[in-house]
């Protein structure tokens, strides 16, 4: 049964792309019909349609490949792996030095998404989930994302935000984080996402400056009291340094 609020023939035009991915051996209208349980008119359709939009491609015996016309959607997949491989590194040595969770985010609509992560190497900690998503007026690293955007943008993301984004925090308190970003390069969340959650977020820069990602450190109230909260923000910044000039490709610093 198909999954609920999904559209069909979507369905399986993915489960034709996907089978034509895999290397089958024969990819023709009437095996890929017989292997997806599909009708033979159906995955014709599917295919003319993927064929037109130079997603695949014909190939000898009636068979079909995947064409160039994929390439363009899979752009922001490979500056994720980019970022990814620049991070790793960063994220561990930050964890092993605070204590604390650490992950990087990115930007995908109105959401923050985690990308990668280091969990703590203590026994009780936060524990941050790769694929998370929450809403940008949440946390400390969606205001360092939202500090990237037009303050035209910045207005109707807010206006739009669920109503359940603002359960433990006002409109004042996201605005002062991001003005916090802009001053100090490092912004807190202590209790506006989850009461028992404290953050800390500093944004990652491309070659041209602009922010494609924050780095959180991020553990529970006790972790960011007294100097720990300088400590935690000095280390922060300098991961940051780190990630972004390992994603220019230059040297990193000695404070990495």
């Amino acid at each position: 049964m198909p999954a609920p609020h999904t559209i069909p023939v979507l369905t399986k035009a993915v489960a034709v792309l996907r089978a034509i991915a895999a290397g089958r051996k024969e990819t023709t209208t009437k095996a890929l019909a017989h292997e997806l349980g599909i009708s033979p008119s159906t995955v014709y359709r599917i295919l003319q349609t993927l064929v037109a939009e130079d997603c695949v491609r014909a190939a000898s015996g009636g068979n079909h490949e995947l064409s160039f016309g994929l390439l363009p959607l899979l752009q922001s997949l490979a500056r994720h792996e980019l970022l990814v491989d620049a991070a790793r590194p960063v994220l561990t040595r930050l964890a092993a030095d605070t204590g604390l969770a650490a992950k990087l985010s990115v930007r995908q609509g109105a959401q923050a998404v985690a990308l990668v992560r280091a969990e703590s190497p203590r026994e009780t900690a936060v524990s941050v989930r790769v694929g998370s998503a929450f809403h940008l007026t949440l946390g400390s690293s969606g205001a360092v994302l939202l500090s990237e955007l037009s303050s035209d943008q910045r207005a109707r993301l807010l206006d739009e935000a669920p109503k359940t984004c603002w359960e433990h925090q006002a409109r004042a308190d996201v605005e002062k984080r991001i003005a916090a970003c802009r001053r100090l390069g490092v912004c807190s969340d202590f209790g506006g996402f989850r009461p028992s959650v404290h953050a800390m977020s500093a944004p990652v820069r491309d070659r041209g400056g602009a922010i494609v990602a924050a780095l959180t450190a991020v553990g529970f109230v006790q972790d960011f009291e007294g100097r720990k909260n300088k400590a935690h923000a000095r280390a922060l910044l300098a991961a940051a340094t780190a990630c972004s000039q390992a994603l220019q490709g230059s040297p990193r610093s000695s404070a990495a």
